[in-house]
């Protein structure tokens, strides 16, 4: 846990003297993405049409946590604009590993160490991380980071491409896949997602390099918006960033069918590199909506008074977004006689009107924003 105050350890540039700029649409568009968060944890069911793809598409829930790692990336960006912090990054990033073995214990309530999986939601943030914060020492400049965005595109396009030649019918699928190759050759089936069963890892080493595309996307987008003089000269190079990922997000899916005669499919299992950019695309142009309406100097008051609750969500959204995983996982275990678990019970002990799921997800919504604006008030934020 890390305050607005404390000094950041770093490798400096001289533009690191220079006062820095506080965005606030970044923090307003993570805390709208942490409302859609915190509200499908409090689903006390979810809906078929609305949970996880089982393999190729996208389904609502499939946009939440790469949303948030877009927005990571733009965060990142926006905080080494002029430094790059490297001495607290190893300590960092064994806290969110450690962190993230805790997480899965806790949210699927399996202790064992010899199941205990390795894999998971903050491993894979904290891989994200690594590549984010090493990445700023070759570049610094928008203009780098698409070019960053681009090769790990790429890359991770290549290497689904040509694995996809190896299999029957030339199509990624559960059985063969890059994921059930490597990630249980590294970490043994006993310590990866479904133990191996679902043959692949949605979180492992191989579905790191998708996210990393979302998050070179939004750290693209942040270096842009810090290195113009207001949102009105952002307005047509962010445009032209989002052509851009448009454009790779075709090249990569269209490309690999004219080469083997099978294109790389859309999505979030394996993170594959078309989802990653339309995601990005889709942040982009949300972060430049809210830095046309709330980042200009004439931006009214009111208005910056309307959405300082969503400002203090996104000012913590790690706690925010993990926590709420936590708390709704903790509620869901061990059933009572009836049946029903602590969440249920919760919920119609809360229930307005006769709707327990709408009154649940309310409340949730007002505990973590008064969590959220508290810790704002007091300047105490937990960061990546």
């Amino acid at each position: 846990m890390t305050s607005s105050t404390d000094p950041a350890a770093a490798v400096q540039t001289p533009a690191a003297r220079t006062p820095s700029r506080r965005v606030t649409s970044l923090d307003v568009v993570r805390g709208l993405m942490l409302c859609v968060s915190v509200g499908v944890n409090s689903l006390l069911a979810t809906p078929a049409w609305f949970d996880h793809a089982g393999w190729v598409g996208v389904n609502g829930l499939d946009l939440v946590f790469p949303v948030f790692v877009t927005l990571t990336g733009c965060g990142l960006g926006f905080a080494m604009h002029r430094r790059t912090n490297v001495r607290t990054l190893a300590r960092r990033v064994l806290v969110l590993v450690a962190a993230g073995l805790l997480y899965n214990a806790l949210t699927t309530n399996a202790w064992d160490p010899g199941t205990w999986r390795f894999t998971g939601v903050l491993q894979l943030y904290a891989g994200v991380v690594v590549v984010i914060v090493l990445g700023h020492l070759l570049t610094r400049s928008a203009r780098g980071w698409f070019v960053v965005t681009t090769v790990l595109a790429v890359t991770w396009t290549t290497v689904l491409a040509w694995f996809a030649t190896t299999c029957a019918g030339g199509e990624l699928t559960r059985e063969c896949n890059p994921s059930g190759v490597v990630d249980l050759a590294v970490f043994g089936a006993p310590h990866v997602y479904w133990q191996g069963a679902a043959g692949h890892d949605p979180e492992g080493l191989l579905a790191t390099l998708g996210a990393c595309v979302s998050a070179a996307a939004g750290a693209t987008v942040g270096h842009l918006v810090l290195s113009r003089p207001g949102p009105r000269a952002c307005l047509r190079p962010v445009l032209l960033v989002v052509a851009g990922f448009l454009a790779l997000a075709a090249a990569t899916t269209w490309v690999p069918e004219l080469l083997t005669g099978q294109a790389v499919p859309l999505m979030k299992r394996l993170w594959t590199p078309p989802f990653a950019l339309l995601v990005g695309a889709g942040v982009c142009l949300a972060l430049l909506l809210g830095h046309l309406l709330l980042d200009r100097p004439s931006a009214p008051t009111g208005l910056r008074r309307v959405v300082w609750p969503l400002e203090a969500l996104g000012r913590n959204s790690l706690l925010v977004y993990f926590g709420s995983h936590v708390v709704m996982a903790l509620l869901g275990h061990h059933a009572g006689a009836d049946g029903r678990n602590l969440a249920q019970r919760v919920a119609d002990t809360v229930a307005v009107a006769g709707h327990p799921q709408l009154s649940f997800t309310v409340l949730a919504l007002l505990v973590w924003g008064a969590i959220a604006a508290v810790l704002h008030r007091r300047r105490i934020y937990l960061r990546p």
